[in-house]
């Protein structure tokens, strides 16, 4: 008896994308409809034949659910030739193998052979296609084979969560059942039934012959022809319909129960179908998604978070239909958390998760899998019959490797935006029988939005209250608990960084915070890198103008291990001339690429225009003269003071309290002195600067008003007057771009250390434009000094600031980063939400005291980057 394929891997495996072809085929069309594709190909003295018949489950009207695959069934049990069986043994006897498989769209019958059989194939193949007699006994025992096999395919967790989704993604369209149709529907079958079908679909007109082999096309055809060319066509085959758009499902996830020890899930949303012209871009998504080890996905759920045993993504792109499919298996006790992980991640997407060395290495995997194919006949058999048949042209391979090269950052960005949508999306959840799910764990809200807070209130806030410790010699120790991923982040941060430093040594805190990881004194920077891989970690620092931080992420269950590498970094650390070399040369390297662009030579050089003496006034990455010239010597002293102020430690997520317990205690040991306060930044009184950059098109301008610091109570009212200015649907963008049409780029932006602060226009225009843009920001100015703002324009700028805090605050680190940067700034923890519940207090009357306050022409500064 011969092995049946598996319907949905016999798909998966089919719906392959491209190839570039090394050897020509030749097409012909029979008097009859039927299409014949052949390649010579003399590697091997085999011939591969694949005759695909336009009959799969989609083509199946109600009450013939599973009539396609039950149909190829029969084709190997009795003929008009041949007796049940005998198909097989003579394809067998011959040294050849003899298969099929039933898609959505299509079934296909595969021959493989010596090449001197050829003709042998060719009459199994017309023989059983065309000639099956249907017998009713044999009829009867194989129902029964077909009713087993459907029972299987429920025992498969994988399969049952598919049939999940595709019957509800797909509802009210002929893909939303599965392709063994059920046991109702088989059971109800007759010959009568099926013969009727076969007389319907089972045409040489919708049929096509792919041969690939030690052949020779003429002798092909010829053979061809005298086998196939009188089988006649029993009527006219109507066009498929197009299907309805698709309609959110009314329960978007479906969980069950089963005898299963692990948890299965999968996500699917709407796609393109299989000749959409998205489809390079999708598979590409896919592939970054899921497609394998490398993915973000796999990276994210696997190796960091240790979520999931696997996780894959894939594009199935069918005729009339496609689906964004995501396939997970899990420990029943990790469901939850990677949902409420997984969904906001998927509905969060966007293409800056991706760089173009991702996109290039996805490339290369979906090129290797589409060259693959060539490498065996059958290979190349398949995809020319299922190419010529669906696509109508056995060159769409070659076309599909361009689209591939022609996919960019820019085409993601736009299929993240108009495919993933949570609304369509379908799930289904398959658990352990012993394990409950309420039926409001795992939900996907229906209408898109960025929070679930009703519009202009503020959400409740539903994480754990953060646990506060004072260590001590002003050392504080913050842990914000976060059960929903296995993972910690941390940070610990020190006043310092700029403020340590005199002005002839610009850019070392920098600089030190960036060696400071990538060698001790037991472990080298190879060493330290390989530790953290091995481990899903990371670790880094950085420094700012009042303050340094270290930071790491790492699974809970490596918290030993971590504690002990970052006290070994903190405490005792290389600095050896090689690796602060690298150091040096990274950022001199970041230091050009500023200069090189004309908003980031702005901003460097912003702060020692405003500033005319403090560390705020410093150019914080430093010049390169005296960066090449620094020494070891210097990097180790600075690093010694710099480790001696006292310490905020913050850490989110799920934390080993054992080990952090243990660490803090190491860390207690260190020697501490007070901070010396920053020196205080003074503004500058030359309130013009212009400076020329060669061989650039665009002026940059930069009106600058200085504001209160933001333990100031001005600071709500500043950060909702900076709102209304700022984005889209700001004053500024209005008025400047989408009336005026002076810019493409205009903005404001809003800076605060807790002593001082600046609010600032932006505009990037054209050369002889800026005349006009300076008018333009002079009269936004005057009238929000004259006129108070619409209410409605204030409840957008409060209602912003709320969006942005839950949005910035979704991932353990950036809670880490919250907590450490407000405490060692003395803030509270609560500073921001303050902030946010008092703009929600502002009038209009408010927003305009503020700008006639604040909004002083008088004392404005303006920086002008202009085309030389």
């Amino acid at each position: 008896m011969f092995k049946y394929i598996s319907c949905l891997v016999f798909l998966l495996t089919l719906i392959c994308t491209g190839y570039s072809m090394a050897s020509a085929q030749d097409v012909f069309t029979l008097k009859n409809g039927m299409r014949v594709v052949v390649d010579e190909d003399n590697r091997f003295p085999l011939v591969s034949m694949r005759l695909y018949v336009r009959a799969g489950s989609s083509m199946e009207n109600p009450g013939q659910e599973g009539m396609s695959h039950f149909l190829e069934h029969m084709a190997f049990k009795g003929s008009a030739g041949r007796l049940p069986g005998q198909a097989a043994r003579e394809i067998e006897s011959a040294g050849g193998s003899i298969n099929a498989g039933t898609s959505f769209d299509y079934t296909v019958y595969t021959l493989d052979l010596p090449a001197q059989k050829l003709q042998l194939g060719l009459d199994i193949l017309q023989d059983m296609v065309f000639g099956a007699t249907l017998d009713q006994k044999e009829f009867d025992l194989e129902k029964q084979v077909v009713l087993a096999e459907i029972q299987r395919s429920m025992d498969n967790p994988s399969s049952r969560v598919f049939q999940s989704v595709q019957s509800r993604l797909w509802a009210d369209t002929p893909y939303s059942h599965p392709i063994l149709g059920s046991t109702e529907s088989v059971k109800a079958m007759s010959p009568e039934d099926m013969r009727q079908y076969m007389h319907r679909h089972y045409q040489p007109g919708q049929t096509v012959l792919s041969v690939s082999g030690d052949v020779q096309s003429g002798k092909v055809l010829e053979a061809v022809r005298a086998m196939f060319e009188d089988v006649k066509n029993r009527g006219y085959h109507r066009s498929l319909p197009v299907l309805a758009t698709f309609s959110p499902a009314d329960n978007p996830v479906h969980i069950m129960h089963g005898p299963w020890q692990k948890a299965y899930l999968a996500v699917a949303l709407p796609a393109g179908t299989l000749n959409s012209p998205r489809n390079a871009a999708l598979d590409l998504l896919a592939q970054l998604l899921g497609g394998d080890s490398t993915s973000l996905f796999y990276r994210q759920f696997k190796y960091e978070t240790g979520l999931v045993d696997d996780i894959s993504a894939r594009n199935l792109s069918l005729d009339r239909a496609g689906m964004l499919y995501f396939h997970v298996r899990m420990d029943p006790d990790k469901v939850k958390p990677f949902w409420e992980k997984f969904v906001p991640t998927l509905a969060g997407l966007d293409v800056s998760a991706f760089t173009r060395e991702d996109l290039n290495r996805a490339r290369i995997s979906l090129e290797e899998n589409v060259y693959r194919s060539r490498e065996t006949l059958g290979g190349k058999a398949s995809w020319m019959g299922f190419d010529l048949l669906l696509k109508k042209d056995v060159r769409s391979r070659d076309r599909y490797l361009e689209e591939l090269q022609r996919v960019t950052l820019e085409d993601l960005e736009s299929a993240l935006e108009d495919f993933i949508h949570m609304h369509q999306a379908v799930a289904a959840i398959l658990l352990p029988e012993e394990v409950p799910a309420a039926g409001d764990m795992f939900r996907i809200e229906r209408e898109v939005s960025e929070d679930t807070a009703e519009p202009g209130k503020p959400g409740e806030d539903k994480s754990a209250k953060p646990l506060v410790r004072d260590l001590g010699h002003g050392r504080t120790l913050a842990v914000l608990p976060d059960d929903s991923l296995p993972y910690t982040a941390l940070r610990i941060a020190w006043p310092g960084g700029d403020a340590l430093i005199s002005p002839q040594q610009q850019g070392l805190a920098e600089l030190s915070a960036s060696a400071l990881t990538r060698e001790t004194t037991e472990r080298s920077y190879t060493r330290i890198q390989e530790f953290l891989k091995n481990r899903g970690a990371s670790l880094g620092a950085s420094a700012g103008r009042e303050s340094l931080s270290l930071s790491a992420r790492f699974p809970v269950r490596y918290s030993r291990d971590m504690f002990d590498l970052i006290q070994e970094v903190i405490t005792r650390p290389a600095f050896s001339p090689q690796e602060l070399q690298r150091a040096v040369d990274n950022q001199v390297a970041s230091i050009r690429e500023q200069e090189d662009r004309p908003l980031g030579y702005a901003f460097r050089h912003l702060f020692p225009f405003l500033f005319e003496s403090g560390t705020n006034g410093y150019l914080h990455l430093g010049k390169e003269d005296y960066l090449l010239a620094v020494q070891p010597e210097e990097v180790r002293e600075f690093w010694n003071r710099q480790r001696q102020k006292p310490f905020v430690m913050a850490l989110s997520g799920q934390v080993d309290t054992f080990e952090l317990e243990e660490f803090v205690s190491r860390m207690q040991e260190l020697e501490t002195v007070r901070p010396t306060p920053a020196p205080e930044s003074i503004w500058a009184r030359e309130k013009h600067k212009q400076s020329r950059l060669k061989d650039r098109t665009q002026a940059h301008l930069l009106k600058v008003y200085p504001v209160a610091g933001k333990t100031h109570e001005d600071t709500a009212g500043l950060k909702v007057l900076n709102k209304i200015l700022a984005g889209q649907g700001g004053m500024l963008f209005r008025e400047l771009r989408d009336r005026q049409g002076l810019a493409y780029s205009v903005t404001s932006m809003l800076w605060q250390t807790p002593e001082t602060g600046f609010l600032a226009l932006y505009i990037g225009t054209f050369a002889d434009k800026t005349g006009e843009a300076l008018e333009g920001f002079q009269e936004i100015v005057q009238d929000i000094r004259t006129n108070p703002p619409d209410p409605g324009e204030v409840e957008r700028g409060a209602n912003l600031l709320f969006g942005e805090y839950h949005r910035g605050r979704q991932t353990l680190s950036s809670r880490a980063g919250e907590a450490s940067s407000l405490l060692v700034q003395g803030l509270d923890l609560d500073f921001r939400k303050e902030q946010i519940n008092r703009s929600r207090k502002l009038t209009p009357e408010d927003i305009l005291e503020l700008a006639r306050k604040y909004l002083v022409p008088e004392n404005s500064y303006l920086f002008e980057i202009l085309p030389e």
